[in-house]
């Protein structure tokens, strides 16, 4: 590959919205359908590669520093609202959960200061997606635009599990910003659970003060667990260092595996 964006965040971001519109909004070519690891690298040659895997904020620290060709787009969202947020697999519980947030949150800030990394608050997508779609094109002045953010509906053709993860195709649209205000009980919850994040909603420029939590009170928490897990065992971070230890390995020495992807037809 000549060079590939690569899109990172928490779980339930706008991370598959972020990779929807940049294959629509951007010539690539070549994609992957809907996530691909970092570890994996397209089964043909390719120019310029988009691709997306939330998980991989973990990772991708060391690889920005050793290949001058990657660039990591990471996708913020307020996590109240990405507490809140379902997805199409499982539509009858909470996908993800505050420690989940803050363990990826805490890894991207230690990329966010890299000039290969650019940050895209999803406030900002969805209320002004062609402003999003103008700066990083002066970020990554490589981009050559097909279609605007605004108009990506008209032309997207995801996946299965795109479809999935955004439940449907649809204009881009500002209706969820905000959305943990109808759910409380979940919100209640999580804090009882997992701590206070006033500070954090501070530094992000999400709230001027703790005052926000007196929307919560008197509120009865809704206690059912989220469908990922809310914490891990020492067991299974082990395993994933282990993991991470030897893709990183891989990737140094081109060994990665090759996986089918979406190419340009035209």
């Amino acid at each position: 590959m000549k060079r590939r964006v690569h899109i990172v965040g928490a779980p339930r971001s706008g991370t598959t919205l972020m990779a929807e519109l940049m294959i629509a909004g951007f010539r690539f070519d070549g994609h992957a359908s809907h996530e691909m690891s970092i570890f994996m690298r397209p089964d043909r040659p390719v120019g310029l590669f988009c691709s997306k895997n939330p998980q991989d904020v973990l990772h991708v620290r060391p690889l920005l520093a050793i290949d001058g060709n990657l660039w990591v787009i990471y996708v913020l969202r307020d996590p109240r609202d990405v507490i809140v947020s379902r997805h199409g697999k499982a539509p009858d519980k909470y996908w993800s959960n505050l420690f989940v947030w803050r363990w990826y949150h805490h890894a991207a800030g230690r990329i966010l200061q890299h000039p290969r990394c650019i940050l895209v608050r999803y406030e900002d997508l969805v209320r002004e997606p062609d402003a999003v779609q103008a700066e990083l094109m002066r970020r990554m002045p490589f981009l050559d635009r097909q279609c605007a953010f605004s108009e990506y509906h008209r032309i997207a053709n995801p996946s299965a599990g795109s479809l999935k993860a955004m439940r449907g195709v649809r204009p881009v649209s500002a209706g969820n910003i905000g959305a943990w205000r109808r759910h409380k009980p979940r919100l209640a919850a999580q804090l009882a659970m997992h701590g206070d994040i006033s500070a954090e909603l501070i530094a992000l420029g999400y709230e001027q003060d703790d005052g926000w939590l007196s929307e919560l009170k008197g509120i009865r928490p809704d206690n059912q667990l989220s469908h990922l897990q809310e914490k891990l065992s020492v067991k299974k971070r082990i395993r994933m260092q282990v993991r991470r230890t030897v893709g990183i390995l891989r990737y140094l020495s081109g060994l990665r595996e090759r996986v089918p992807v979406c190419m340009r037809s035209d």
